[in-house]
């Protein structure tokens, strides 16, 4: 199981409060201004994440916590800590990408975490209300049948992926009197599925949780990771 040592784990909670740091201001009535990162547990919820990333990335954003701690980052002010992240930003090309990989995450978690009510304490300045209705309860019109071991199915086609290409092959393909089994790699997800929040929706119906770089890190991309794919999420990207 992967879990970051204790020195690394303070580098990574110095890093994302430089990010959204505690600013002094008077008034401040909701504690927006006073309210960091590490107060939504954004450090928490970055190494949860870490566990789960391609080998490459996850690699990447380490040697940046090592190279901060190198730095003595953890015992500097706030200031001197976000002098510290531009001069390595401007001084080493691949420690610049994990210091915007590592702001892009810490401001996309400290903006759209939840509790368990699902709301967002920095919602109430931005004057968002969060989801403005429950989910519809419904029964799902499928029911995809999911092995619970080694299993031997028997068709006449095998369409991998389920998604705008796959599934209409699949139809048509059946209506021509062929047997088809679509395999799929994600969960099913329904409108009673979609709780209105940003985050649960990236985890459960994107690839990889959500906007995916290229290995170059020149495009990113969103890539339906559910039963029907780019059909379900990626409409508004077309």
């Amino acid at each position: 199981m992967f879990e970051l040592t204790e020195i690394r784990r303070e580098v990574l909670a110095a890093a994302c409060d430089t990010v959204v740091p505690a600013i002094a201001r008077v008034p401040d009535p909701d504690g927006f201004f006073a309210r960091k990162a590490s107060d939504l547990w954004v450090p928490q919820v970055i190494e949860y994440l870490l566990a789960h990333m391609p080998e490459e990335q996850r690699a990447s954003l380490l040697a940046l916590l090592d190279t901060l701690g190198s730095q003595g980052f953890t015992g500097c002010s706030p200031l001197m800590r976000a002098q510290i992240m531009h001069a390595i930003s401007v001084r080493e090309p691949n420690a610049s990408q994990a210091i915007d990989a590592l702001r892009a995450l810490t401001l996309f978690l400290f903006y759209g975490l939840g509790d368990d009510r699902g709301q967002n304490p920095n919602w109430v300045t931005l004057g968002y209300p969060g989801p403005i209705a429950p989910a519809p309860t419904r029964e799902k019109p499928l029911v995809p049948y999911i092995p619970d071991g080694d299993t031997t199915l028997d068709a006449d086609v095998c369409i991998v992926g389920s998604g705008a290409g796959g599934g209409v092959m699949a139809d048509v393909l059946s209506e021509q009197g062929l047997s088809v089994v679509v395999l799929e790699a994600g969960g099913y997800f329904d409108d009673g599925d979609f709780t209105q929040l940003e985050i649960p929706a990236y985890q459960n119906l994107y690839w990889r949780g959500g906007p995916t770089q290229t290995a170059d890190r020149n495009v990113t991309l969103l890539a339906g990771g559910c039963l029907g794919g780019g059909t379900v999420v990626n409409w508004t990207n077309s």
